[in-house]
């Protein structure tokens, strides 16, 4: 990784020292925590197996055939649960949603099928958990996982959407939620 350093701004100094394992590190995740992202619940599962957590890492792949790719952490248990179903939710999550987001994301204490306490859950064709009062909810099959340094890479193939009624979404940047009306 090459480092070049960036000129002093008013609001803190962005000089880098020598790249070392974790400087690289550091420096990506300041990096890219200027990249926006939209704000998503992956879900999987069903009943006290269900399970879900919070994700930015998510982008449309093709359409046609309708995918689209996700990317989770090795470690963590939905990945485990969303490997066993071969299903998983993408749920894209508006401004209302902050503390699904919190709830998702490990700061609120909840765990496993717990996290579904709050928000009204559905399914539609694999039985994956689906919130029906997200923006946009999309059904996958898990089409393929490609495990990559400490994620995974998981490949879906689309099998049915749910549209919502629209509103602000939530998007992630610079470590906050922010609103996009």
């Amino acid at each position: 990784m090459a480092y070049v350093e960036s000129p002093q701004r008013d609001d803190e100094d962005q000089r880098m020292s020598a790249p070392s394992d974790s400087g690289e590190s550091a420096v990506f995740r300041q990096a890219m925590r200027e990249f926006a992202a939209g704000v998503s619940i992956i879900a999987c599962g069903a009943g006290d197996g269900r399970s879900g957590c919070t994700v930015t890492a998510l982008t449309s792949l093709s359409l046609a055939p309708p995918t689209l790719l996700i990317c989770l952490s090795r470690e963590a248990h939905t990945l485990k649960r969303l490997t066993e179903t071969g299903s998983f939710s993408v749920n894209l999550l508006g401004a209302r949603h902050r503390e699904l987001a919190d709830r998702f994301a490990s700061r609120i204490r909840e765990r496993g099928a717990a996290r579904f306490g709050v928000g009204r859950w559905t399914t539609l064709a694999t039985g994956s958990p689906l919130l029906a009062d997200a923006l946009a909810a999309v059904d996958c099959r898990v089409e393929e996982i490609l495990e990559r340094h400490t994620h995974a890479i998981v490949i879906g193939a689309v099998v049915a959407v749910q549209r919502g009624e629209g509103g602000a979404a939530l998007a992630h940047w610079r470590s906050q939620y922010e609103t996009l009306e």
